[in-house]
């Protein structure tokens, strides 16, 4: 499969009384209010109000997931993109030196782009809380609430997969002012995740709701492999079809809508695919897979990093995948290994792997998807306990690229794995190629520091990057 080459450059806020009179009114004008930036509960005041409200919670999921792009939006990177420079699934081609901070792993607590980041998936994760505690009030039997109860759950995943420990999760009253919240390690964060998506599951299964119920599951199996519970993780997908996809949807109506890990890498020739980057990175671009085929589009724009781009968001609407069926099949894969059972952790990959979606090598919406990857011969699996790890960890990060996994794993490769970071994160000279990059090292970085503005919160932690530790284990 050849590389093409491609020269072409091709607080959030909801005011929802009024529901009938909003239903007219511009989708933009109704889910960004300019203030206050936070879905307050006195806007939610019955059914009515719901359906607003479902797409409110949707939308800001999608930015803080995957980002906006447009006027009002300031160019937001989502989870997704921040995850995935920090860790090796992107490199920064420009010159903006918030970013490249995070792609150096030596990122200050003063950073205006972690900061926005930071922000948009607290408030996804305010708002995905808040609307599902109004559809248990108003509506219990839609199962639009077990979806929104999931999303919730999984703003929590992210907020622990990729921040230290201390992550703060507060509150909005009805009044406006705020329940502060006190910070929280990873695990007492993911065993929070792990609640809600029981809820979701209970309420999925009550009111019928198949796609928000097999949602909930890869979510919950996520969660506790991320808790180091493989065994119960693997029970918790095994019901997941390998067909299932849940992904989070974009338009080119508008910047908020339009899928922003493209126009970063496509548009703005900011974000390249990495291959090898820091010696310890994959080589997403030399693996030449299926899975994600890469064109490379020449320099960037810093004028002298190769552009890689990938085809798996190669327009505005480009879906965002959060939840697929094959991510089920390695959960279980990875117990196998764990409890020794090779044949199942060759099934469950070669499973993956015949299920795992496919884009065009050229990015091209005409052209047919590449056919799914070979099935690995069980004589093919290494022999040693590292190979076998690898080789799944490999599998997850093609199946799930730039997903916003990347950094869990690689965070698990070390704490559940007895690895050192710097057998797994990018080390030594900093794009030593580039001229005006070169000249520094990598940093020593496992996540993302919590931003210093959250020291209005009068419980949160002061000094130290604001974080009660910055380790890759959960506590």
């Amino acid at each position: 499969m050849p590389l093409f080459k491609y020269r072409g450059r091709t607080a959030l806020i909801v005011a929802l009384s009024g529901a009938a009179g909003l239903a007219a009114c511009n989708q933009d004008k109704l889910l960004v209010a300019p203030t206050p930036d936070v879905v307050l509960p006195k806007d939610i005041t019955g059914p009515a109000a719901l359906p607003a409200a479902y797409a409110a919670a949707i939308g800001d999921f999608q930015v803080a997931y995957a980002g906006g792009y447009g006027t009002g939006l300031d160019n937001n990177e989502g989870m997704a993109q921040m995850s995935g420079l920090l860790a090796d699934e992107l490199i920064d081609a420009e010159t903006f030196n918030t970013r490249i901070e995070v792609d150096r792993r030596a990122t200050k607590v003063i950073n205006a782009t972690t900061l926005q980041t930071f922000q948009d998936i607290q408030r996804a994760r305010a708002t995905a809380d808040l609307v599902a505690s109004r559809f248990r009030q108003f509506d219990p039997t839609n199962p639009q609430g077990a979806e929104i109860q999931a999303l919730a759950a999984f703003s929590y995943v992210l907020l622990a997969e990729d921040y230290c420990n201390g992550v703060p999760t507060s509150t909005v009253n009805d009044d406006g002012s705020f329940t502060f919240g006190a910070p929280q390690t990873g695990q007492q964060i993911l065993n929070t995740a792990v609640a809600k998506f029981d809820s979701a599951i209970t309420l999925a299964t009550a009111t019928h709701g198949s796609t928000a119920l097999n949602l909930a599951r890869i979510g919950k199996g996520r969660a506790l492999l991320d808790l180091n519970k493989p065994t119960e993780a693997a029970a918790a997908v095994a019901a997941v079809p390998s067909s299932f996809n849940y992904s989070i949807q974009h338009d080119e109506n508008t910047g908020r809508q339009n899928n922003a890990i493209f126009s970063f890498n496509y548009l703005e020739a900011r974000f390249a695919v990495g291959d090898r980057e820091g010696t310890n990175g994959l080589p997403f671009v030399s693996l030449n897979d299926p899975r994600m085929p890469i064109i490379d589009a020449g320099p960037g724009f810093d004028g002298e990093t190769e552009l890689f781009l990938t085809t798996k968001y190669s327009d505005r609407k480009s879906p965002t995948p959060l939840a697929v069926g094959t991510e089920a099949r390695l959960i279980q894969a990875e117990a196998a290994l764990r409890n020794g059972d090779l044949g199942t952790f060759v099934s469950m990959v070669n499973d993956a792997r015949a299920n795992a979606l496919t884009y065009t090598a050229d990015g091209s919406s005409t052209s047919q998807a590449l056919p799914s990857p070979a099935p690995i011969a069980q004589s093919a699996i290494p022999a040693t306990a590292t190979g076998k790890q690898n080789l799944l960890f490999q599998e997850r990060a093609i199946d799930l690229f730039l997903t916003s996994h990347r950094l869990g794993d690689l965070r698990r490769l070390i704490w559940q794995y007895g690895r050192s970071a710097d057998a797994v994160f990018p080390v030594g000279p900093y794009e030593p190629d580039n001229t005006s990059k070169a000249g520094t090292n990598f940093g020593t970085d496992v996540n993302l520091p919590i931003p210093s503005e959250e020291s209005n919160n009068p419980l949160f932690l002061k000094g130290a990057g604001a974080c009660i530790n910055r380790s890759a284990g959960i506590t």
